[in-house]
């Protein structure tokens, strides 16, 4: 079985708010509890979030492995293939970029920041001849099964917005309900070897936090987390909102 890459990404924000007497779920709690993001059904710019959480890997799987976001070490590359309403924040690889990853980055005002803090992604066909569903079982299935797990179990990210600490971030988990298709810049062979250059189907699991529109100025996050061995990560995002 393919072993599907994982990443972890720091950052975050928040305002506090009110606690709604009225509230009658974990989930209705979060939303009231982190205003600045957009309830977890919502749907910015006429996507759902699971949409947008896999439109955030096909803008990464398209960048040239050289300006590619997710492996840039100081937010260089925010800003490459950007386009639409909603602007992406790429997790960090682990701790391949070290354990205190610093980026900085302008972000165009009223876009919907997607902050992708951990996700993985299975896509298919792969080089291994082994890698196939079996018989009767469809490929979305045979994508999905090995990597919904990982996740069950996550525990411990640490995120905070100018100093004010995100409520329960793993609670925006997103995963794909349908395969889903990208293009991959062939570079990104050296990234993932299952890449084609041509379109194919993929599927993803992961949590994201889907801020609204932010005031324009200058904002801080952090997120403490960590890799799969365990190995601690910060990441801090400095944001110009202009």
């Amino acid at each position: 079985m393919r072993e599907a890459p994982i990443y972890f990404v720091v950052i975050v924000t928040l305002l506090g708010c009110a606690t709604d007497e009225n509230v009658t779920s974990q989930s209705e709690a979060v939303c009231d509890v982190n205003p600045m993001l957009y309830p977890k059904n919502a749907r910015p710019f006429d996507r759902s979030l699971e949409r947008w959480s896999e439109l955030l890997w096909s803008w990464i799987y398209a960048q040239p492995l050289d300006q590619n976001p997710i492996l840039d070490p100081t937010g260089d590359d925010c800003g490459i293939g950007q386009q639409g309403p909603m602007w992406f924040l790429a997790a960090v690889p682990g701790s391949t970029l070290g354990t205190n990853v610093s980026r900085t980055c302008t972000i165009p005002r009223h876009k919907g920041i997607l902050v992708q803090l951990a996700s993985t992604v299975n896509d298919y066909p792969c080089p291994d001849p082994a890698f196939h569903p079996a018989p009767g079982q469809s490929l979305f299935d045979f994508l999905i099964a090995p990597i919904t797990p990982l996740f069950d179990d996550e525990s411990g990210f640490a995120i905070s917005f100018d100093g004010i600490d995100l409520v329960d971030p793993l609670s925006y988990r997103y995963t794909s309900d349908d395969l889903f298709l990208f293009k991959g810049d062939l570079s990104m062979q050296a990234f993932d070897p299952c890449v084609t250059g041509h379109q194919q189907p993929a599927v993803s699991d992961g949590f994201y936090l889907p801020f609204k529109p932010m005031s324009p100025g200058a904002h801080t996050i952090v997120i403490n987390g960590h890799d799969m061995e365990g190995v601690p990560v910060t990441l801090t995002w400095h944001l110009t909102i202009r």
